[in-house]
């Protein structure tokens, strides 16, 4: 059953788990939309809440409170009945937000099957034998239809646990020349089936690998330069996951580090091998290319994951979207092992089934294997279709916002860019064109929707502008399959210039560091582009551009003596959170003890998910909180929230936490200036600490984080870096630089 919450009742302290669904009457097995949970229920502790619900006091008890006003004094089961809004009885079919006509469409005649999403299953008693009964019949299913059923390999692994007779699912059988009404009915029936069992929360389609990518050309032919080959061989390392590369990488060892060698050389498409070389070009040549845009010392290596064959072959290697991530997640798993990669480039997106669910599968699996391998992809947006562009970003920023509100384009990131895990990029104009604004976005650059618990996309990186005229091009360059230089545009290549940023972070820092470490780094560093800087473009910004654009890495690493930048990374046991105190800089700190000047906080802790719960798959929230101490030198006792010292906002409703101010996101990235100062002492304290869904708790390993706090004078005037290294060095605090650092934990690095 689906119990919804009001919409001023959806924080945690609300949700009705201590007394009408308790543990000993009801399980929490998922979650639908913000506040609808899901609950497994037996008949009798049906029965068991109706008469809790039917003996709830219609008017509550009052008393007295400290200040002498009459208070309401509601018994724990008026307030959790108060704060629900309905109940409903799940329904996967009322889920599916696509028809039996699309359905049929979208399957009868393409290899695709449709996906189960289960619930999860109870934690003891008997409704999780049920459930786990309920599983099995589902497996049997996929047994005797293998052609329209895929169950997801882990939630059956964990069912089978229960029982050593769990029969396994076949891989998908491609059906040829069936009879179309023949196979409506069946898929029909099957669906049905499916719908009728207690452990499926919803029957999705398949989404479909793209048939090719959107290769954009302006102007091919133009004399190819030839790049540097001094100091390749200690240069970063990307993963292209493409179609494999060729040209100037089909043999070589120079700049091609290793190969999958997956696909035969027939089964190879022309275009994809393009589109691969060109993703590869701009990542190991780019500089040679694109000097005005992109530094040679950024220029990375190639692991070649040759993973994507010609679409007339595609099902002689991948059956189903799952054994494609299958061996996306071997083939990085070797090149990890082999030579260190931990930066895969995917400038793929696929074709959105109908009824999509706003996370899809792919970006699930994909989360799944970059936390598992301590790895990052980096993720294209996805292009909107010739017709769906929208006009040239305009000067006027109240030209920008109309215009935004008149475009008929479909909004959303091509999926897998949505995932939460992963890093996401959109496209923005280079310098020099004759009509596209410098910094804004292009016209065929993704729109993201509100995505659960997750600004996206990430960052955004010059992918090529539109041609006013026949003579301008993209001014964005990449060699082909044949050696020929290209002008090139699309998301698909501003992909890999923020990969090759990723990359040579990753290498600059001494040690290997944590996957969330890079994305702290590289999140607290980017910039918005100028052109989207105004005010009136705050709540529209994020969406198209992410968090900006990311600098070089030098200027990353190398600090100024106006600022100081802190680098935190370790693991928050359970019951436990991290205190760090420092002094504010005595240059940016008045005699009364006021302080001044420009404070950023961004913090990323490595997500932990569950996908049952939809809206709320994120479980567990990190917080950190910048304290100033009072003048007797106390802090504030009561957990904050990062947002409050930032934005001001004290009091919010959790619809506005979870959607605005970032409460429940993995990547949160907060900043103010302070031109007069505020308070009245220089010593200061930033606490993380971390909540819980309703329910939920932490694992015995801890929550992994990483962050970034940066203090400095915006005038470029005083001296924070060495004021604050001093105080730190004062008290103890061990500092070492990012380049040279090979410790990790919550000592600081600079």
């Amino acid at each position: 059953m689906a119990v919804q919450m009001r919409p001023d009742a959806l924080a945690k302290s609300h949700r009705p788990f201590g007394r009408l669904f308790s543990a000993t009457r009801a399980s929490h097995v998922g979650t639908g939309n913000y506040g609808e949970l899901i609950f497994a229920v037996s008949a009798e502790s049906l029965a068991d809440i109706a008469t809790l619900v039917a003996a709830t006091e219609l008017h509550p008890e009052t008393e007295v409170d400290r200040t002498g006003n009459l208070v309401a004094k509601p018994t724990v089961g008026r307030a959790e009945v108060s704060a629900i809004h309905s109940i409903r009885k799940w329904s996967p079919a009322a889920e599916r937000g696509y028809s039996l006509d699309e359905a049929d469409d979208w399957l009868i005649g393409s290899t695709s099957r449709m996906q189960v999403e289960l619930l999860d299953v109870p934690k003891t008693g008997t409704m999780r034998g049920a459930a786990i009964d309920d599983i099995q019949k589902l497996a049997a299913l996929g047994v005797q239809r293998p052609r329209w059923l895929h169950l997801r390999g882990d939630i059956l692994r964990r069912a089978s646990i229960e029982s050593a007779s769990m029969v396994p699912l076949t891989r998908q059988v491609a059906v040829d020349h069936v009879d179309p009404t023949t196979e409506k009915v069946e898929l029909r029936e099957t669906l049905f089936l499916l719908e009728a069992s207690n452990a499926v929360r919803r029957v999705a389609l398949e989404d479909k690998i793209a048939r090719t990518p959107e290769l954009i050309e302006a102007e091919r032919g133009a004399p190819t330069p030839s790049p540097a080959q001094v100091g390749v061989e200690s240069k970063a390392i990307v993963g292209v996951i493409d179609g494999g590369v060729a040209g100037p990488f089909a043999n070589s060892s120079i700049h091609v580090v290793g190969r999958s060698g997956l696909l035969a050389p027939e089964h190879k498409s022309v275009t994809k091998m393009s589109h691969a070389t060109q993703v590869a070009s701009i990542l190991a040549l780019g500089s040679a290319f694109n000097s005005d845009i992109l530094r040679q010392d950024e220029d990375c290596r190639i692991y070649d994951l040759d993973l994507l064959p010609s679409d007339e072959f595609r099902e002689g290697y991948y059956s189903s979207l799952d054994d494609f991530l299958d061996e996306v997640r071997a083939s990085v798993a070797r090149a990890k092992a082999r030579d260190g990669v931990r930066i895969f480039n995917l400038s793929y997106n696929l074709v959105r089934a109908p009824g999509g669910s706003p996370y899809s599968v792919a970006a699930r699996g994909l989360d799944r294997i970059a936390l598992d391998l301590d790895v990052i992809f980096v993720i294209s947006a996805g292009n909107l279709g010739v017709l769906e562009e929208r006009v040239e970003w305009p000067p006027d920023p109240r030209d920008a916002l109309a215009s935004l509100g008149s475009s008929a384009a479909l909004d959303g990131m091509g999926a897998p860019a949505e995932s939460i895990a992963n890093v996401s990029v959109g496209a923005i104009n280079p310098p020099g064109m004759a009509l596209g604004i410098e910094g804004a976005p292009t016209r065929y650059t993704r729109r993201s929707t509100p995505i659960p618990s997750a600004l996206k996309p990430d960052f955004a990186a010059i992918g090529g502008g539109s041609a006013a005229t026949a003579a301008e091009t993209s001014g964005l360059y990449a060699l082909d399959s044949f050696g020929r230089l290209d002008a090139v545009k699309g998301t698909s290549f501003a992909s890999p210039i923020a990969a090759r940023y990723l990359a040579t972070l990753d290498k600059a820092i001494a040690g290997e560091v944590p996957r969330d470490l890079i994305i702290a780094v590289a999140t607290h560093h980017a910039e918005i582009p100028p052109a989207m800087r105004h005010a009136s473009l705050d709540a529209v910004t994020p969406s198209l551009v992410g968090r900006g654009v990311l600098p070089s890495v030098a200027r990353t690493l190398n600090g100024v003596s106006s600022r100081f930048t802190l680098v935190f990374s370790d693991v928050i046991p359970p019951g436990r959170r991290v205190e760090f105190p420092f002094r504010w800089p005595d240059s940016l700190t008045s005699p009364e003890g006021k302080c001044r000047g420009r404070i950023k906080l961004t913090l990323v802790a490595q997500p932990t998910l569950n996908y049952a719960h939809g809206m709320e798959m994120v479980r567990v929230n990190l917080d950190g909180a910048l304290k100033q101490s009072a003048e007797d030198g106390r802090f504030l006792s009561q957990v904050q929230p990062t947002h409050q010292f930032f934005s001001g906002y004290r009091y919010a409703n959790e619809r506005n936490l979870a959607t605005t101010l970032g409460k429940w996101f993995p990547v949160k990235s907060w900043e103010r200036t302070m031109p007069r100062g505020v308070g009245r002492s220089g010593d200061w304290r930033l606490d993380i600490d971390y909540l819980t869904r309703a329910g939920e708790s932490i694992s015995e390993s801890g929550i992994r984080f990483a962050a970034v706090l940066t203090v400095e004078d915006p005038t470029g005037e005083a001296s924070v870096h060495e004021d604050m290294r001093a105080s730190l060095t004062t008290i103890g605090v061990s500092l070492s630089d990012l380049r040279t650092a090979v410790d990790v934990g919550v000592s600081a690095r600079v």
